[in-house]
């Protein structure tokens, strides 16, 4: 019984240092993920801002409208 005991001290062992690895690398994952959203964010404001811009400097909706035809298009 007293050798059962052992092994499943190590076997718990083991898996501890297996668990602080995973801790350190979702740490750096978080890290990343945060990084990318902050720049998510600031690239959204930037369009929110180049919209109400484009917006005030149009004269109608007819040339909002036509704007809008050629950027999708093209053409």
């Amino acid at each position: 019984m007293f050798k059962s005991m052992e092994i499943t001290q190590e076997k718990v062992a083991t898996f501890d240092q297996r668990v602080e690895v995973a801790e350190l690398e979702l740490g750096n994952s978080k890290l990343g993920l945060g990084v990318i959203m902050v720049m998510a964010a600031f690239v959204g404001i930037w369009g929110v801002a180049c919209l109400i811009g484009g917006l005030a400097s149009s004269g109608s909706f007819q040339e909002i409208g036509r704007s809008l035809v050629t950027a999708f298009t093209g053409m």
